[in-house]
């Protein structure tokens, strides 16, 4: 179908950091309504397309972001209203040109993200469809859909947390085997009883950025023993029932080219790091190994993939930005087996279903994520829905611009039992 833009314009509003982001809103001329915000990271790849941020030290502490609602209300709205778009990927090709930028550096990827998502919503709209539903249209994903395994970033370190635990995310995934329901049951259940064994332990157990709980614990393997007794004490089985993920996040840790962790005394070679999250993986279990790895370790990442890629997913995030050179890279070199893809790094909707669909040809497991600087817009929740996501990555079951999320799949899991 074709799609006019009536009215397009954007506002700047608070996310879950207290830091401005951008709403948007996009009404075509047949009335349908599309209205999206943009999430914001702690933790940027070096590669990812630029968010533009004012730096104006007298508004927000510089971190204002009204020259990019500027360029939505202004130069983009006079270029997309009145105009008969046949497709999505029309808009979003129309927005690339605008800027003329490899990074989306001139009008921001915050500015063009938005207007993306707002006419994803609007189309969807007018075109009588689930926004879901919408997404797997244009992904030409025809398999039957189902709900993504949730992924619940249950104990924030690095940038995400209060500082003393190096590794930025420790995970609890439960088996999704039963429903998508049960496995939040699961995931809700495991996070209050870790709250009590923090307590028990005399721990600080207030929450980081993504919801879950940040600790002052001694160690990396603190965490992760932390996670396995709450699962035990609820009576499930690690490893089985639910398993553990880790977000090492390596670029944070990784200085002069060595890997710098609580864990050791001294700071690790590359190999020497592998052999760590080795042993790491033999005591634990992992399901999920995201960025274990800098964002330039290539040869790294391609050693630990080979060594442990056929008993985990190694997931790349700051290695590939939901960037389709880094990934054509990442296939050359088999440097991981999974991507996470957040929209944000690369700026339209259209581009993020591009690369989706390039790391699933490559036989990639595909992981949905939120940003640790978030809305309670469940944009999200549809996109790994109609992509086909085998996991989704919304942070703890806390908070409400994570629970948004997470409630978003309920509701489409009660679709989907009715509707198919």
């Amino acid at each position: 179908m074709s799609a006019k833009l009536k009215t397009l314009y954007a506002r700047e509003i608070l996310n879950s950091r207290a830091t401005p982001t951008i709403e948007a809103v996009a009404i075509l001329d047949d009335g349908s309504l599309g209205v999206s915000s943009v999430p914001s990271g702690a933790s940027v790849g070096s590669y990812e397309a630029l968010e533009l941020i004012d730096n104006d030290p007298n508004r927000y502490l510089g971190k204002g972001v009204l020259t990019a609602v500027g360029h939505i209300n202004g130069e983009i709205a006079q270029k997309l209203i009145g105009v008969s778009f046949g497709s999505l990927a029309e808009i979003d090709e129309a927005l690339i040109k605008l800027d003329g930028t490899p990074n989306k550096s001139r009008l921001g990827t915050n500015a063009i993200i938005a207007v993306s998502m707002s006419m994803a919503k609007a189309i969807a709209a007018s075109s009588k469809m689930p926004i879901y539903r919408y997404i797997a249209a244009i992904a030409q994903n025809n398999q039957p859909l189902f709900i993504p395994a949730p992924l619940f970033n249950m104990i924030n370190g690095g940038k995400h947390g209060a500082g003393n635990l190096d590794f930025q995310e420790f995970h609890v995934i439960p088996n999704i085997r039963h429903s998508y329901t049960a496995a939040l049951e699961t995931g809700a259940t495991i996070y209050q009883t870790i709250k009590q064994i923090l307590i028990r332990r005399g721990a600080i157990h207030s929450v980081g950025d993504e919801g879950g709980f940040a600790p002052n614990l001694f160690t990396n393997l603190d965490a992760l023993e932390v996670l396995a007794e709450a699962i035990k004490e609820q009576n499930h089985q690690v490893g089985s029932d639910v398993e553990l993920g880790l977000d090492v996040a390596a670029n944070s840790i990784y200085k002069d080219g060595r890997y710098v962790i609580k864990d050791r005394s001294s700071p690790l070679e590359t190999m020497e790091f592998i052999d760590y999250l080795k042993d790491l993986n033999t005591q634990y279990h992992l399901r999920i190994l995201e960025d274990p790895l800098a964002e330039d370790d290539w040869k790294g990442w391609t050693t630990i993939t080979s060594m442990l890629g056929s008993s985990l997913t190694v997931v790349g995030d700051d290695l590939l930005v939901t960037n389709p050179e880094r990934v054509k890279k990442g296939i050359a070199e088999k440097a991981c087996n999974s991507i996470l893809i957040k929209p944000n790094q690369i700026g339209t909707v259209s581009e993020t279903i591009a690369v989706t669909n390039q790391a699933r040809a490559a036989g990639w497991k595909i992981i949905v994520s939120h940003r640790s600087g978030d809305t309670n817009d469940p944009f999200i929740a549809d996109f790994a829905v109609g992509v086909g996501a085998e996991y989704a990555k919304f942070g703890a079951p806390d908070r409400g611009e994570r629970v948004a999320k997470y409630n978003r799949l309920l509701s489409i899991e009660v679709e989907l039992k009715t509707t198919t």
